[in-house]
């Protein structure tokens, strides 16, 4: 008999089968943060060659201090106006300042909200990991919207659980399309109230401070950002099924055939009591399944949770080379679509059990 088994849970072995289990965890890690390593070495090298910033970050920059005028209509950004209420807090300071401000907000926001999803040595571990160090020297969003999503997913009450999720939806709508079907597996009606409560205030308050107009031109913007994406085939960099389709020359409408699969994960994974890091990251793999357009940078929580999973002793070792697929970045295609699978086969092998921090079915 095997000393470890898929559901994640270490049988009694012996010590050199320990010894030969944790010598593969770490050589997974150790392979997969190494491999990361290439893609974030040719863009940080890129800049550096071409002594030019070639991140994201100037285009949150230039909407967050450009007259409300301005916005959506110089510049191609697909955020929706809620997301103006986190990106013109930082448009007052000069750019570098300002870069580095909010660089330094996201760490912070997604280190408290990991406190209670994995251990201080992997979150040290994992901010080493290709998708964080991205965000970081591109000036993405991902770590607020990472730590607004582990904020919601690990709150105790509805209150609070509804309007941390709606705050990340405001901001990145694509980032929350699993929390629906995670919400109604664990019968969470209460937390739903308060997140469609929540993201209306929300949309309120834009248009009373912004203005409603903002939202046409939002809406008017969205195709020109798709066809821009098209045309630059940064579609090709798809983290989910689109980018696989996509890399085969085959039409990206085929992400659809990933769209059961996440549906079942955040429906099985939910309807337990799963761990806080496995519900993240089945919610972040199944975000991605549903999703037609997620890069490697919104991976960047997700590669945390499988750095913690990576140095769980307890896990089984499919689980950890599906996570060093998703740490490398590079293989995140095949990690994510491995790691739905795993987290769903472990879900629906466990003995079933309602929900306490939320109604019932």
């Amino acid at each position: 008999m095997s000393s470890i088994t898929i559901a994640g849970t270490r049988a009694a072995g012996s010590p050199p089968m320990d010894r030969r289990a944790d010598l593969l965890r770490f050589g997974l890690l150790t392979a997969a943060l190494v491999i990361g390593f290439v893609p974030v070495f040719q863009f940080i090298g890129s800049m550096i060659w071409f002594h030019e910033f070639l991140g994201d970050y100037q285009v949150f920059w230039i909407n967050g201090h450009s007259p409300l005028a301005q916005v959506y209509d110089r510049w191609l950004f697909p955020y929706p106006p809620t997301s103006l209420f986190l990106v013109r807090s930082f448009g007052a300071l000069p750019f570098w300042p300002s870069f580095f401000a909010w660089g330094i907000a996201g760490l912070a926001a997604i280190g408290f909200a990991s406190r209670r999803m994995i251990s201080p040595p992997a979150l040290a571990i994992g901010l080493l990991g290709c998708a964080v160090v991205t965000v970081l020297a591109s000036g993405q969003i991902s770590l607020f919207i990472g730590a607004l999503v582990i904020a919601g997913l690990s709150a105790e009450q509805p209150r609070w659980r509804g309007p941390l999720l709606a705050a990340a939806a405001v901001v990145k709508p694509q980032s929350l399309l699993a929390a629906p079907v995670a919400m109604i597996a664990r019968c969470d009606w209460r937390a739903i109230g308060w997140a469609i409560a929540s993201a209306c205030a929300f949309a309120l308050l834009s248009i009373i401070v912004f203005g409603p107009d903002i939202w046409m031109r939002w809406v008017t913007n969205l195709p020109k950002f798709q066809t821009f994406m098209l045309a630059h085939k940064s579609d090709l960099m798809d983290a989910g099924v689109y980018g696989i389709a996509r890399s085969f020359g085959l039409p990206g409408w085929l992400f659809v055939a990933g769209i059961p699969l996440g549906i079942a994960t955040s429906w099985l994974v939910f309807r337990e009591e799963s761990s806080l890091v496995d519900r993240y990251a089945a919610f972040v793999c199944s975000t991605i399944l549903l999703s037609p357009y997620t890069l490697p940078y919104d991976l960047a929580g997700l590669s945390l949770a499988c750095t913690a999973m990576l140095l769980d002793s307890r896990r089984s070792p499919l689980i950890w080379f599906a996570a060093a697929l998703i740490v490398s970045s590079v293989f995140a295609n095949a990690g994510i679509i491995m790691m739905a699978g795993l987290l769903s086969y472990e879900a629906l092998n466990k003995p079933h059990t309602s929900s306490s921090d939320a109604s019932l079915c």
